[in-house]
């Protein structure tokens, strides 16, 4: 690779890398969040979900919702 190449790629890899974070800026989680347990109600898995659930919500400020 020639050295104008090596700039041309080097510009567009730093352009892309400054417009990719705009993505980083959007709010999540934005929605109640949902924890599906795929066993029944009143079950190890799901006692464990709901314990898991209140501090979940907590550390990202969102509602967490345990569904069976």
């Amino acid at each position: 690779m020639d050295r104008r190449t090596s700039l041309v790629a080097t510009a567009a890899l730093a352009i892309l890398g400054a417009a990719s974070g705009a993505a980083w800026a959007q709010n999540y989680p934005n929605k109640v969040i949902k924890l599906q347990v795929p066993f029944a109600p009143g079950g190890t898995t799901d006692i464990v979900a709901r314990v898991i659930a209140d501090p979940l919500g907590k550390a990202l400020g969102q509602s967490v919702i345990v569904e069976n």
